[in-house]
């Protein structure tokens, strides 16, 4: 029997099919597709995992022994490690590193720290040369905690460099950059070296050490995405972030401090004009488009609302050692649930520290997948590939 549907309603069942054609023609991101993902996603629609002091290695076991037998669990904090950035790249994933920069505008400030002469750490007189040599170097703690995979600014933003020139196809990476100069004071058997102090007068030569390894092409700048707009934020708040097809095979740079060397990074140009590094200034600030929000569990609210803004967010899935040693997973769950599209964490591999606490992104197997908050509909991590 041949069902011969009224007009109107045969209408009415094409309107909805129409209308999505109609829709798709006047914005072709207005459905999401394998095809058309990278086209259509933007750097602040996907989340991916990053480490925190991406650069350190375990203290010698000889110093931990000393600091923890001058005070139980001196050393607890700073007992942790992460492999070389490239295997961090390459093996694990990470899409995002933090590195911190101390200047030594003459060489030698951190060539002899306290901690490796007490316990004649033989790696002192293997990196003299380097240590020795003026320019900025990254370590977590002056005389404390100074083993790094890599000893300087420009060491780690080549390796990071080489690795991405030859894989041209990865999704953006995020590094990172404390500033440090703070001074310590001096307790148990250290006696702290005292940083030179980082200012107005000297804090880019942050840029200048990255225009030394990158060529321009390969970083997203501020000017990349302010384009021709008055302001960094009113560019992010109304055209949003570079697309994926714009990003790949590129980094990007954030200046992790706020206060004092906020003020004296922003003091040539309120908009960052001519600068290498994004910011994390207060949301609706001219210079506003990254924002650094490390306690999830107190502003988890707040990072949800800033990424359906869109604006770039990083946050942390765990503090010192407390989640490796207990295995709560209260902050890592929120900080995956927020909307950040950087999750930072110690351990992007199992804890060796007694519980088996470890950092994945959940619902793929890939190295990024659709941001839970910001991501448009339709969004498949599937086709987040490299």
């Amino acid at each position: 029997m041949k069902i011969v549907l009224p007009a109107l309603l045969a209408g009415s069942l094409l309107l909805p099919l129409l209308s999505v054609t109609l829709a798709a023609e006047a914005d072709p991101c207005a459905v999401i597709t394998a095809n058309n993902a990278d086209q259509c996603l933007h750097l602040n629609h996907v989340q991916v995992l990053g480490t925190h002091n991406s650069y350190k290695r375990f203290p010698p076991p000889a110093l931990i022994t000393l600091l923890n037998d001058f005070r139980a669990g001196w050393a607890d904090d700073i007992s942790y490690q992460h492999r070389p950035l490239p295997e961090q790249l390459e093996l694990l994933g990470i899409r995002q590193f933090e590195l911190d920069v101390f200047a030594d505008a003459d060489g030698g400030l951190y060539s002899q720290p306290a901690g490796g002469l007490l316990i004649d750490d033989p790696e002192l007189a293997h990196n003299r040369a380097v240590m020795d040599a003026p320019g900025l170097k990254v370590l977590h703690s002056q005389d404390l905690d100074y083993r790094t995979t890599c000893l300087t600014l420009i060491a780690c933003l080549t390796e990071i460099r080489d690795w991405s020139a030859q894989n041209p196809s990865h999704l953006p990476i995020m590094i990172m950059l404390e500033l440090k100069d703070g001074a310590r004071q001096d307790w148990g058997p250290l006696t702290y070296t005292t940083p030179q102090i980082i200012d107005a007068d000297n804090i880019f030569t942050v840029d200048e050490e990255i225009w030394q390894v990158f060529d321009r092409q390969h970083v997203i700048t501020p000017d990349d995405v302010r384009g021709d707009y008055e302001s960094l934020n009113a560019a992010v708040m109304d055209r949003g972030w570079p697309t994926l097809a714009q990003s790949r095979g590129k980094v990007l740079f954030a200046l992790d401090n706020t206060g004092r060397h906020l003020s004296d990074y922003l003091s040539r140009s309120a908009v960052l004009s001519e600068r290498a590094l994004f910011v994390s200034a207060e949301p609706g600030h001219p210079a506003s488009g990254f924002l650094k929000m490390n306690n999830v569990i107190a502003d988890g609210e707040a990072i949800r609302t800033f990424a359906s803004q869109g604006y770039l967010i990083r946050t942390r899935s765990d503090v010192p050692s407390h989640e490796a040693r207990t295995g709560d997973t209260t902050r890592r769950d929120l900080a995956l649930a927020s909307g950040a599209q950087y999750i930072s964490t110690d351990y992007a591999e199992p804890s060796p520290l007694g519980s088996d606490y470890q950092v994945m992104l959940p619902g793929t197997e890939g190295i990024a997948r659709c941001n839970p908050v910001s991501a448009p509909p339709g969004c498949d991590s599937d086709w987040l590939t490299e």
